[in-house]
């Protein structure tokens, strides 16, 4: 691929933009490879075949398949915890949050995800620092984030400031909301349970688990 060349006919370093561009087809690539072979059958000309990018290309942006491992992990869980514009639907607080559970599962649920964890679970003894500071990470936007959603219904609700609700109060009440509602269902799909199975469970799971998460915070 030729560079790109400034107005004098020089040389010049490709835009922000296309450099954004490479990178994302760059980690696209790596996405489908590891999740098809794995981290250990996974080579990195396989992903520059892939990409369409050369391998001294991807060693610009990523230094070792490690690097490139971490950088796929951790932009799949900065996606799958960005909730601000999250809006649940339903009729009364209790609908609303059974919503929002269902919705935060779902997506979860996805095969990518839950492939790319599994990829990363299993590598957790090769790279122990890596798994925990990606999963830190992946919680503490979770938690802000659904923590930011509750608010808003509770102010709906009138419960704004009150109890669990309390502005001190609410991310360790999004922590447990989380903990309660999704991280059950998730980890039995993690543990190899059929999706299609938990779908079908999904709506009265997050029911039961939500009228038990009120009883305790309101």
């Amino acid at each position: 691929m030729a560079a790109s060349r400034t107005a004098r006919g020089k040389v010049g370093r490709p835009s922000l933009e296309r450099a954004g561009e490479v990178e994302e087809r760059i980690l696209d690539a790596a996405k489908t490879v590891f999740l098809a072979n794995g981290f250990e059958g996974a080579s990195v000309d396989e992903i520059a075949q892939t990409a369409r990018a050369g391998k001294p290309t991807i060693y610009a942006r990523f230094p070792s398949k490690a690097a490139l491992f971490a950088a796929v992990i951790g932009r799949q869980a900065a996606r799958n915890t960005q909730y601000e514009n999250l809006v649940p639907q339903g009729r009364s607080f209790r609908s609303r949050l059974v919503n929002l559970g269902v919705t935060l599962i779902e997506r979860a649920f996805e095969d990518e995800t839950i492939g790319l964890m599994r990829t990363a679970i299993a590598e957790n003894p090769r790279f122990p620092d890596l798994t925990l500071e990606i999963q830190a990470s992946a919680r503490q936007r979770a938690t802000l984030n659904v923590g930011h959603v509750l608010g808003e219904l509770a102010r709906a609700e009138g419960l704004a400031g009150k109890g669990a609700f309390a502005a001190e109060r609410i991310e360790d009440t999004a922590r447990i909301f989380i903990d309660l509602v999704v991280f059950s269902m998730l980890m039995r799909a993690l543990l190899g349970e059929d999706i299609r199975a938990l779908k079908k469970e999904l709506q009265a799971c997050v029911e039961g688990r939500v009228a038990f998460f009120l009883s305790a915070t309101t």
